[in-house]
């Protein structure tokens, strides 16, 4: 149906009397004619002033060439908004270019529509170059697509500048982060290197877990005694561990149970507690003093170990005197069983090894190799005793003034000749600290070594030792567990008159004097272990710990 007319088929007149086609054809007729006088104009302006015409087309041309500037211009001015996103946009990212070329395709588009228009109305040739004219002038003013194609080229950029940020910003942080650990680090390690060169530079670093503040020990020093709970039996007999007074493993335990039994006849049962709990939680408290002082002995921690199991299997009902007997009763026990009775079985067994004109080599001083070779000069035997010695201890002394008192026949060497007389030798008898489950024989530094060289001569090593000192521990080196002593005792010699070149030693960064108080025997040096059992080999230390658990 026709559009012009309505619904009874007559045609639409406006408020002119003109209906929309007459209208149309009035408006083209008009812009033709004005196109047509302004041609006019033009040919006339030319044929009288050339030159004016190619001043306004230079001039023309100019605007247009300084407004596509300006709009590049604005185009990066727009890109520069946000500072981040300046290397982006100049860049002109691949999605960019696709926005420019859609904002040209599209122009390019409203342009051919609008040149068809205007073909197919009269006039429109003319009508088209006018337009041309028109953009021309009018070229200060971008068009639509252009604005489309710079928003999206705005949005573009903003985008593309947000995703930037997001990915810079961890990395910025982590960045910082790294340089803030390298900073903390470099201050750690700065303070750790300063506490090492304070505290450690004197210390062997293979053996620095051997090493220990031992600050009660300085009190006993300085005679600041501040022990709260500890008896005064403990508080002595830890003064003189730490000195080196009572040394060996038999006299250290000895000194301990005694100890130990002043502590019983003493102990008084706190009001609303029970006397066995009392006094072991007591006890604990004098050992852990006595720990601080020095480490205990193997045969300190077994000797506690009995008498901790008699200590929790007494019965309750008896009375706190009734039990304060059955203590010490018990510890008394144990000291003639396990030491006293066993020693001399030891030097019965032994006796009948020695033989007359024997020449019998021993190494330091212990109790149970001088009963030894008391008896066997009280019953008459004629032997020699070499005495071999090291330092910084020299206990080899004490035992060569026992044994000269008594009218035995000795010589006293320092351990570097041993090897010197070893070939005179016939027997070699060493005391030993502990006995370990796996046949190791653990004893003052040097045992070692004498055993070594006595196996180059082939002569044979016993090693008189108690049950009571076997231990289930497995050590095969001395570095995992050992005792340091004082290095000061390294550095002064009491032979000498003149004063030692070392005695300013801890002035120098580069000296540090290491004082290990024990080595390890492996079993093959060993011929074999005296015991008050039998002559055992040192791999029977499992078989023994099983037949008395309560060791």
């Amino acid at each position: 149906m026709d559009q012009s007319k309505d619904s009874k088929g007559n045609k639409k007149v406006g408020a002119d009397g003109l209906t929309k086609k007459e209208r149309r054809a009035l408006k083209v007729n008009a812009v033709s004619k004005n196109v047509i006088e302004n041609k006019d104009q033009a040919k006339t302006e030319a044929q009288k002033n050339p030159a004016a015409i190619k001043d306004k087309a230079t001039s023309v041309s100019n605007e247009v060439k300084s407004q596509t500037t300006i709009k590049k211009s604005n185009d990066s001015q727009v890109s520069v908004k946000s500072p981040d996103v300046s290397t982006t946009v100049n860049q002109t990212n691949n999605k960019e270019l696709k926005a420019q070329r859609r904002a040209i395709q599209e122009a390019q588009r409203l342009a051919k529509a609008n040149a068809k228009n205007i073909e197919q109305a009269p006039g429109g040739k003319e009508k088209q170059n006018d337009v041309k004219e028109k953009k021309v002038e009018e070229s200060n003013e971008p068009s639509k697509a252009e604005l489309r194609a710079q928003r999206r080229a705005i949005q573009e950029a903003q985008r593309l500048a947000k995703a930037n940020l997001k990915v810079e910003q961890p990395v910025k942080q982590q960045k910082e982060k790294n340089d803030q650990g390298k900073s903390t680090n470099k201050t750690i390690t700065s303070k750790k290197d300063v506490s090492k060169s304070d505290k450690a530079k004197h210390k062997v670093q293979l053996f620095n877990h051997l090493y220990f503040e031992n600050a009660k020990v300085a009190s006993l020093k300085s005679k600041n005694i501040n022990v709260d709970g500890v008896h005064a039996a403990f508080i002595k007999i830890g003064a003189q561990y730490s000195s080196k007074t009572i040394l060996g493993s038999n006299a250290r335990c000895l000194a301990m149970l005694s100890a130990l039994k002043s502590l019983i006849s003493d102990f008084v049962t706190p009001s609303k507690q029970e006397f066995c709990r009392s006094l072991e939680s007591t006890l604990n408290v004098c050992i852990t003093h006595l720990s601080s002082c020095r480490p205990l002995a193997v045969s300190m921690t077994n000797a506690l170990k009995h008498f901790k199991i008699h200590l929790t299997q007494m019965d309750t009902n008896l009375s706190d005197d009734a039990k304060r007997a059955l203590l010490l009763e018990n510890v008394e026990t144990y000291i003639t069983d396990q030491i006293d009775k066993a020693g001399e079985a030891i030097s019965i067994q032994v006796l009948g090894k020695i033989f007359d004109n024997d020449v019998i080599l021993t190494y330091g001083c212990s109790s149970l190799i001088t009963k030894i070779l008391l008896d066997a000069h009280k019953q008459g035997k004629k032997f020699k005793v070499i005495i071999v010695d090291g330092r910084p201890l020299l206990e080899g002394r004490e035992m060569l003034r026992k044994l000269v008192c008594a009218g035995i026949q000795c010589s006293y060497i320092l351990i570097n000749a041993a090897s010197f007389v070893m070939s005179k030798v016939t027997k070699v008898l060493l005391g030993a600290h502990a006995l370990l489950a796996n046949g190791y024989v653990m004893s003052r530094t040097g045992t070692a070594q004498v055993s070594l060289i006595a196996n180059a001569y082939k002569k044979p090593v016993l090693v008189c030792c108690e049950t009571y000192k076997f231990c289930e521990r497995v050590q095969m080196d001395s570095f995992v567990y050992n005792e340091i002593g004082d290095p000061n005792k390294l550095i002064t010699i009491d032979t000498l008159e003149e004063n030692s070149p070392l005695t300013n030693w801890e002035n120098s960064n580069y000296l540090a004097p290491l004082n290990l108080m024990y080595d390890v025997t492996p079993p093959d040096l060993v011929t074999a272990v005296v015991t008050e059992l039998a002559f055992l080999p040192c791999t029977s230390v499992p078989v023994v710990l099983r037949i008395k658990p309560t060791v």
